[in-house]
């Protein structure tokens, strides 16, 4: 049985230091041939054994352990492949931490603003891949299989930053983790986000389950995590003045020339919709002309999807939308 004590002070440091070797599996791996799977199982292990003992903790002593992993993560800043898995695994952590301390966690939370910031950035996009020659024996050779590990890495801790800002946004509700001035620092990330398109495959050379099609919203991935992510962040805006530069952003998306693209940009107004209920009318006005020219988009699912939105937001505001919008294709 799982022990309640607390570790005591003089074990304390070595209990840190075994967890954040764990922690650190994807940039340094066991020997030897070691899946994907495998090295994600044990990631996820060392994040629940982290929370497990963070619950054993006191707030003054949790506040010191929780800064050490948060300057773990950043001491590799200078090595991009090392910061991004570290960074990525220090949002999951923040992630389930958030998830077991709620509102307890999100004032002791503030240093993750601005590594998330930096990890959605576009500065932290990988550079370019470098196409190998391509060998007859090797119809694959073309790509540069650390390129793909980068992409990789990227997404991944993408996604994880976006959990992470999800979880403190809606166990905050705009008291005190976001001020205007952090609201506009964050929006023009997290939404830039919609438009993110994930490889067409990986290492294996098969397509990751996000790359399938109407795969885009599978549960726990970028997609659904930034869908989630907006809506909690407009909804716990300081002020709702602030809701507008960030709805048109996500107006901006459904403009963009890929399907999936729209599709999610589609989503992510719906969960607006689901955390605003009434108060999204003031935002309606703005988002009509965008979804006029959803009515007659090249893809049928993103026309249907378009048509499926505006349906409920005709049932919200008790105004025939879909007329409006018929009207305006003549």
């Amino acid at each position: 049985a799982a022990s309640t004590e607390p570790p005591a002070p003089a074990h304390r440091g070595a209990l840190v230091a075994l967890l954040l070797r764990a922690l650190d599996v994807r940039r340094e791996p066991p020997a030897g041939r070691c899946s994907a799977a495998a090295v994600d199982e044990v990631e996820g292990a060392a994040v629940q054994a982290f929370v497990t003992f963070s619950l054993q903790l006191t707030e003054s002593s949790f506040v010191p352990v929780f800064t050490q992993v948060v300057e773990w993560a950043k001491a590799r800043a200078a090595d991009a492949p090392a910061a991004r898995t570290r960074l990525g695994a220090l949002f999951r952590l923040a992630s389930s931490l958030a998830d077991a301390l709620r509102a307890v966690f999100v004032p002791l939370a503030t240093p993750l603003l601005d590594l998330a910031a930096a990890a959605l950035d576009p500065v932290s996009d990988p550079a370019p891949s470098k196409k190998k020659k391509k060998k007859k024996s090797n119809a694959g050779a073309g790509v540069d299989p650390a390129a793909i590990v980068a992409e990789l890495d990227t997404w991944r801790m993408r996604t994880h930053a976006l959990s992470a800002l999800r979880r403190l946004f809606v166990h905050d509700g705009g008291e005190a983790l976001l001020d205007a001035g952090r609201f506009n620092q964050l929006h023009p990330l997290v939404t830039r986000m919609l438009r993110a398109v994930p490889l067409s495959e990986g290492p294996d050379g098969e397509p990751p389950p996000e790359a399938a099609e109407g795969e885009h919203m599978a549960p726990g991935g970028l997609a659904s995590e930034c869908v989630a992510c907006v809506a909690a962040m407009i909804a716990s805006a300081p002020d709702d003045a602030l809701w507008k530069p960030a709805h048109r952003g996500v107006l901006l998306a459904t403009r963009e020339g890929t399907a999936r693209t729209r599709l999610v940009a589609l989503a992510a107004l719906g969960a607006v919709v689901d955390k605003l209920q009434e108060e999204y009318l003031a935002l309606l006005p703005e988002a009509i002309p965008f979804l006029s020219e959803l009515f007659e988009d090249p893809d049928e699912a993103v026309e249907g999807a378009a048509r499926a939105f505006t349906g409920r937001l005709t049932e919200l505001s008790g105004e025939d939308l879909k007329s409006l919008m018929l009207g305006d294709e003549k």
